[in-house]
């Protein structure tokens, strides 16, 4: 076989090399434009409703000794919130919402969830006051990815 042959092979092999890298930086990228892209439709909507979920969790809970069940099913609507942006975050924030799902649904013997129902009123005040450093925390990524 002539040299010029093997050494056209070569270059083949080293091309097809580096379109395999650039190929996978050219998804990475695009994955992050396509999460910033996300963060900047669907944030502002979830904040509000987290707000808006954060203000009627507050009155249900000065009123919690009369009936606890509004505050629990706020607890579930902030959770469902919570969850469904949590992918769509950046690493820091994400881990400050999972740490937060976390403590809302904390787990019983290492592996079983632990009730919601099971809360007591100075525990679900205890959440309360994490939920607002959190809504606070991702309304300035809101006001953040504006510039993204």
């Amino acid at each position: 076989m002539p040299d010029w042959l093997t050494d056209l092979n070569k270059i083949g092999s080293i091309s097809s090399i580096i379109g395999l890298i650039v190929t996978v930086f050219l998804f990475l990228e695009a994955r992050k434009i396509r999460n910033s892209f996300l963060r900047r439709a669907r944030l502002p909507e979830v904040n509000r409703e987290l707000s808006k979920s954060t203000s009627q969790l507050s009155e249900h809970l000065k009123r919690w000794s009369d009936d606890k069940t509004p505050s629990i099913e706020t607890f579930s609507t902030i959770k469902a919130l919570l969850e469904n942006i949590k992918s769509k975050l950046p690493p820091e924030e994400k881990k400050k919402v999972g740490e937060y799902l976390m403590k809302l649904h904390p787990k019983k013997y290492f592996f079983m969830n632990n009730s919601l129902s099971k809360l007591t009123e100075d525990e679900a005040w205890d959440r309360y006051t994490e939920l607002s450093g959190l809504v606070t925390t991702l309304q300035q990524l809101a006001k953040d990815s504006k510039w993204d």
